[in-house]
């Protein structure tokens, strides 16, 4: 039992057979300590992904979290119950939920490529948004970006 007390981490396997079940009430029931250790984004980026020979459950389960919860998972950040709710919601309504315990794997994070050319455009125009600059970098030449180096005095 110590080790139960301190414990770091949401108890992942409950949490995911309680979404597979579509239980709603599940965050309810749990107590506080067990609610502070919860992490929405873990449990969304487990819940979206499941191991099951039917291609239907594959796609569904993905396309369900990642529309109707990974689209507010950072802005509702800070509301654990919220988030709780609607992936409980979306799987109640959608029929993410299979009615049966499910095999959800890890999604590893996908690495960012370095990018030598963006990088140079963030030391020119370090007030620019990113989106701004991958833009920007998206449609500028290699001879342009070379001229934009000289003109600014930047060593590569």
């Amino acid at each position: 039992m110590p080790a139960e007390k301190n414990r770091k981490f949401f108890d992942l396997r409950n949490g995911l057979k309680a979404v597979d079940f579509r239980n709603k009430d599940y965050f309810d029931r749990v107590d506080d300590k067990e609610k502070s250790l919860y992490s929405p984004y873990m449990l969304m980026r487990y819940a979206s992904n499941v191991s099951s020979k039917d291609k239907f459950y594959v796609e569904h389960y993905i396309e369900m979290i990642n529309e109707c919860v990974n689209k507010h998972c950072f802005a509702l950040g800070k509301h654990k119950k919220l988030l709780w709710i609607l992936t409980a919601i979306w799987i109640l309504t959608s029929m993410c939920g299979a009615l049966q315990q499910q095999f959800h794997p890890w999604i590893k994070p996908m690495k960012r490529v370095p990018n030598k050319s963006l990088k140079t455009l963030q030391k020119i125009y370090p007030t620019w948004k990113e989106s701004d600059l991958e833009t920007l970098d998206k449609v500028i030449t290699d001879r342009e970006l070379e001229e934009l180096i000289e003109a600014h005095g930047i060593d590569k």
